[in-house]
């Protein structure tokens, strides 16, 4: 019997050999640099400021700037501010529902009970 050849196999080993005698393989550790120090330390401070710009001290600073260059009108803003934020959450809870009919009745005064039907008629 006659052994069959795997010619395919063969043309492998034979490639293998001829890439090794041509280009020795250089390790990847050689290739790969390191990170400089300032790059580590930008992306920490981008992280910083991304959580010092979403801290409760910082919204209820900038709250109270905003008051104070509004006026009057601030309470109908902080409302609405109330409003859009609980729109925006994925799960509403029935205490949303409340905080945003009780930002309806003191934005809209004695026309609250239109605004309120209004308000979920609309959504």
């Amino acid at each position: 019997m006659s052994k069959k050849k795997n010619t395919l196999k063969d043309l492998d080993e034979f490639l293998k050999q001829q890439a090794a005698t041509l280009v020795t393989p250089t390790q990847l550790s050689d290739t790969i640099s390191e990170v400089p120090p300032e790059k580590e330390k930008k992306t920490a401070t981008v992280f910083e400021d991304i959580h010092e710009e979403v801290s409760v001290a910082k919204i209820l600073n900038d709250l109270n700037t905003l008051a104070e260059k509004e006026g009057l009108s601030y309470r109908k803003k902080l409302y609405d501010l109330i409003i859009q934020s609980l729109e925006a959450q994925r799960n509403s809870l029935p205490e949303d529902k409340m905080l945003i009919n009780t930002a309806l009745y003191l934005k809209n005064g004695e026309k609250w009970k239109e605004a309120i039907r209004q308000y979920w008629k609309n959504r």
